[in-house]
């Protein structure tokens, strides 16, 4: 990406960011006046406090109404901080559920599938979590800094000029500082985030491989490969708390020097050693007011440096997420008529390359597939063939090339619901019994559909209360094929994609779905990819799925 692509992207971002206040808008309007009351009330309790001072000290007598008031701002500054903290996690919990909704919706209608297992559930637990804390910690915090340290310029400016001078001159050095540490964080936060997605894709995939692992004595060379993916994450974290406490301690350090001078300033004149300006009026209370407001002006700044690795967290977080949720919110209407009977399919110079990969997956794709015909991809493990079937199934969107049904270009139209069912290798159901499951697509089905759906796909011998888990427990493997079957003929799709619909079965169950599949032909046009040689014996048409020139040499290389 050029540099004014990457400019683009970010402001894309930061903006997409910004608008996910909307999830809790109302409270984040409350948590703001929050702050601002909190504000208010620490000038009421630096005024009783040098009020009482002043009349226990200097006059000898203490006016009850004085300490009562002084009672009163605190326990109400109190109570307004536990309102505020049930604000922020409220907000963050608002912000995160929604957040995440929404990337829930939109990773099942098909976004992110370029992306890795691993990289997506970092984003849908780590990334929607570090939005919500974005707009608890950091983003309201920002207005409050501007209102409150508005207010206690113009106390301290009614009060000393002088004192109000000094905090007009300190205050824009603490932004100033932290700017330039926080763009050190904000690269440490991008590793950061880098480093995770990498780690959770990568521990997926041993978890995944453990048999395979197991069966090649790998055990101890991957873990001590996963210990050190960890430990790489752990350095990143530990990078990005270094500068984390390195903008808090600038901004101690200058906090510090900026009250020093309040306190330089009162204390002069207090012993009349130097008479400059109001300073010569300068009494006991107002002094020890102006001492007891200097560390509150800037309360509001430390409180958004303590949030600033939020944002980094949170900008993050965008440059991950708003990518699957664009498409998603600004999804237009489906333009496309659903698809009643089995469509033709048009494959023209198909090819496609992931975003990081250094060449093509594969290049120079054709096919002819007239509606009702069946065509097997073919093609060796790792040539493409899993990614080719999202590719027709609309959930990738190619490099070059076109895809066609009915002579509809796929890329200019939304599929309508409906339009095509998917069947993996491993189908995946909901936590329910079988019936129930079969219910998903078609709720309106009565019960001796769903018995004679099963029974047409060889099931006779499964009972519709029958329990399962998400993987299909309580079914064998063939079983729980021929019922994601049962769930694509009860869709009423006529378009299928089959992703390797016999792997691991006996020959005598891989002849039984292969002789299933074949009596839906003619209604359906199946899309199938296969290593199976028995299952290729149902293609009309076969296309052989090859790595590109440049992946093959690369290979070789």
């Amino acid at each position: 990406m050029t540099i004014d692509q990457n400019q683009a992207s970010a402001k894309n971002n930061s903006q997409w960011l910004a608008k996910q206040h909307s999830y809790a808008n109302r409270t984040i309007q409350w948590l703001k006046i929050s702050g601002l009351l909190d504000a208010l009330l620490a000038v009421c309790q630096a005024l009783f406090i040098a009020w009482l001072a002043h009349q226990l000290l200097i006059n000898k007598n203490v006016t009850w109404s004085v300490a009562l008031a002084l009672v009163v701002s605190l326990l109400l500054r109190t109570i307004n901080a536990a309102w505020r903290a049930s604000l922020k996690a409220k907000v963050e919990l608002d912000t995160t559920l929604g957040v995440r909704k929404a990337l829930s919706c939109a990773l099942l209608d098909g976004s992110g599938g370029a992306q890795s297992t691993g990289a997506l559930s970092t984003a849908l637990l780590e990334h929607t979590q570090a939005v919500g804390k974005y707009h608890s910690n950091f983003a309201p915090q920002q207005k409050v800094v501007s209102y409150a340290m508005l207010l206690f310029l113009l106390v301290a400016f009614f009060s000393d000029w002088i004192v109000g001078f000094i905090f007009l001159i300190t205050a824009p050095l603490i932004p100033l500082f932290m700017a330039l540490v926080g763009s050190g964080a904000q690269k440490a936060a991008d590793q950061r985030v880098e480093s995770m997605d990498f780690l959770g894709g990568y521990f997926l995939d041993r978890l995944r491989g453990a048999l395979t692992l197991r069966a090649f004595a790998r055990e101890s060379a991957e873990t001590k490969a996963v210990d050190k993916a960890s430990a790489e994450f752990r350095h990143s974290t530990m990078g990005v708390l270094r500068i984390a406490f390195l903008t808090s301690t600038v901004l101690e350090l200058f906090t510090a020097l900026s009250v020093a001078l309040v306190a330089i300033y009162v204390g002069l004149h207090l012993l009349d050693l130097m008479s400059f300006g109001p300073g010569a009026n300068l009494t006991f209370a107002k002094g020890l007011f102006l001492l007891l407001l200097a560390p509150e002006f800037y309360q509001p700044m430390r409180d958004l440096a303590a949030g600033y690795h939020d944002r980094a967290n949170g900008v993050s977080a965008a440059d991950a997420l708003a990518p699957l949720l664009s498409s998603e919110q600004e999804a237009a209407e489906p333009t496309a008529q659903p698809l009643h009977v089995a469509p033709a399919l048009t494959i023209k110079n198909l090819g496609f390359q992931y975003q990081d990969a250094n060449s093509p997956t594969f290049n120079a794709l054709n096919a002819q597939v007239a509606g009702g015909e069946c065509l097997v991809l073919r093609g060796d493990s790792g040539t493409g063939k899993s990614t080719l079937l999202k590719l027709l199934a609309g959930l990738l969107a190619p490099t070059e090339g076109s895809i066609r049904y009915n002579e509809q270009c796929l890329a200019e139209q939304a599929w309508p619901a409906g339009s095509f069912a998917w069947v993996s290798q491993k189908p995946w159901f909901i936590h329910d019994t079988v019936g129930n499951n079969l219910l998903q697509v078609a709720p309106e089905s009565s019960t001796e559909t769903l018995r004679e759906t099963l029974d047409l796909c060889g099931l006779q011998h499964i009972a519709l209360d029958t329990p399962l888990d998400e993987q299909g427990g309580g079914l064998s493997g063939g079983e729980g094929r021929r019922l994601g079957i049962a769930r694509a003929l009860l869709s009423k799709a006529p378009l299928w994609f089959l992703d390797e619909p016999t792997a691991e079965l006996d020959t005598q169950t891989e002849a039984e779905i292969t002789a299933l599949l074949r009596s839906f032909k003619q209604q359906h046009t199946l899309v199938i990819a296969t290593h199976s040689a028995v299952c290729a014996g149902l293609a009309d048409h076969t296309l052989w799925v090859k790595p590109s020139q440049h992946a093959q040499q690369e290979a070789n290389n």
